[in-house]
């Protein structure tokens, strides 16, 4: 009993579980390609938060990612920005924040297909404004997709 115990033990010490992971691929990566098609945005009718699915084509790069220093590149339609690199466990988040707007990129290490690595792109926004009857109400989005590991 006792003999059995110990084995049982032995099986998920800590060294047995971490030989047991894989390596993480996030924390060599310095360049992604992503695509969300699917997206869902929210707006907010009478009070009451309505959100709506939707399918598109949103795709950018992430390029000259260093993990170490915490930086990156965005380039996407509106052309080419700096973003904040976090690595955390088996997440790595590119933040990107101007005026009114806050952009947060998530890409799990895990695959959706080969070399290709779950992904979810957030991004929420508000300017306070008035033209004549509009009124400006926040913009927020999530996004749907994955990122291919490009070396």
């Amino acid at each position: 009993m006792l003999m059995a115990a110990l084995l049982a033990m032995a099986l998920v010490s800590p060294r047995a579980q971490a030989q047991a992971e894989p390596p993480n691929p996030l924390t060599t990566v310095k360049r992604l390609k992503c695509r969300f098609p699917t997206a869902s945005a929210a707006a907010w009718k009478s009070g009451d938060p309505q959100v709506q699915i939707k399918t598109q084509e949103l795709l950018f790069e992430i390029t000259n990612i260093d993990v170490q220093d915490g930086t990156a590149e965005y380039l996407g339609t509106a052309g080419r920005s700096f973003v904040t690199a976090v690595l955390s466990g088996w997440s790595l988040y590119f933040v990107e924040n101007s005026v009114g707007q806050l952009n947060v990129t998530t890409v799990f290490a895990q695959e959706a297909s080969p070399k290709r690595l779950k992904a979810v792109h957030s991004r929420h926004g508000y300017l306070q404004m008035t033209v004549g009857k509009f009124i400006a109400e926040p913009s927020v989005s999530q996004n749907y997709g994955d990122c291919e590991i490009v070396e």
